[in-house]
């Protein structure tokens, strides 16, 4: 994709889209080293989108713009699309300095309350489990069992959430935000779509560069989460290529159908890999990591490494293109498919 001719926001700058909507962009410790964040201009105050990682990079973030040009208005809600960390680390603080509330959708505001009330025994564990399912060998399950504050050390608190759901819109000054909840990516992920106006926040499910991470729920690695978010991508792919997009990382773009088919290619492609290889021996998690990205990970990454890898086998385990079976490797059961 090519990027639409916006300058990019400069540090603790929001960047005008249209003229209700401002786009800035934060600083995040990983790889992928920054989220996009979104404001619209409404009559009763600022909508804040997403919150952005705990830490004082953000907390920094905010104070500078709570104190310049968002100080002109009241901040009327705080409304975080999903549950990862990138997204919702900092909302309990933002929602504290603002005195605003709070929104998610149910299935996200579940999911990050099933991750957050978890101890750090109990989630070490569950991920030692699931990598001991997936067929890692030793020292990358130790490295899960290692990872006990994957979630809290980003995501020290919860706001009290309210719901927002597919029938909310927000009202700009001159706009109509429509609510869509959409899984894949995340359990039940809101995006935004002016459609008078030809816009769209897709927030993490379509994104310009990069493949969103497509992993397998840490609650049910059996769920089609790959399907879930193959059914998006077909709708996307009737979209009008005219359309702006505007997504949680990289830069705004246009063409949104084409790029959706691209990502269809890119994961029918990664399942053909591993269903010829399911055709010659059993195949574990740990196989597809080896299949599709051709090199083991540390911890971080890992973690999504390993669970793109089985939530791509539960899909072909859906399609009935493979069954799941237990085998025993180095007296351990771990979760095998063959076709």
């Amino acid at each position: 994709m090519i990027p639409l001719n916006i300058d990019l926001p400069n540090t603790h700058q929001l960047v005008q889209l249209s003229p209700d909507l401002y786009w800035g962009r934060l600083p995040l410790p990983f790889r992928l080293d920054h989220i996009n964040l979104y404001v619209i201009d409404t009559p009763d105050g600022w909508v804040i989108i997403d919150a952005g990682i705990y830490g004082e990079q953000t907390r920094n973030y905010w104070k500078a713009l709570l104190d310049g040009f968002l100080s002109e208005k009241p901040i009327n809600k705080i409304i975080i699309t999903h549950h990862h960390v990138d997204h919702i680390g900092f909302a309990s603080e933002l929602a504290q300095m603002t005195g605003a509330e709070c929104y998610s959708s149910a299935a996200e505001k579940e999911h990050a309350q099933f991750l957050f009330d978890l101890s750090a025994i109990d989630f070490s564990e569950l991920l030692a489990s699931h990598y001991t399912r997936y067929g890692l060998p030793e020292a990358e399950i130790a490295l899960g069992r290692n990872d006990s504050d994957r979630y809290r050390r980003y995501v020290p608190e919860l706001p009290e959430f309210k719901e927002f759901s597919a029938t909310d819109i927000i009202k700009g000054c001159n706009s109509h935000w429509q609510c869509r909840i959409d899984r894949g990516h995340s359990s039940g992920q809101i995006s935004l779509i002016n459609k008078k106006d030809s816009l769209f926040l897709p927030t993490d499910f379509l994104l310009p560069r990069i493949s969103p991470n497509i992993s397998a729920d840490i609650r049910n690695t059996d769920k089609d989460v790959l399907g879930d978010y193959l059914n998006y991508l077909h709708e996307m792919s009737a979209i009008s290529p005219e359309i702006k997009i505007f997504p949680g990382h990289d830069w705004p773009f246009i063409n949104g159908n084409k790029r959706a088919n691209t990502l269809i290619n890119h994961h029918n492609h990664r399942l053909e890999l591993l269903l010829a290889e399911a055709k010659l021996k059993p195949i574990s998690a740990s196989d597809g990591i080896d299949i599709l990205f051709k090199r083991r990970f540390e911890s971080h990454e890992l973690f999504f490494a390993s669970g793109e890898a089985r939530a791509h086998l539960t899909h072909l385990m859906c399609q009935q293109k493979v069954s799941k079976k237990t085998e025993i490797r180095n007296h351990i059961e771990v979760d095998v498919f063959t076709a």
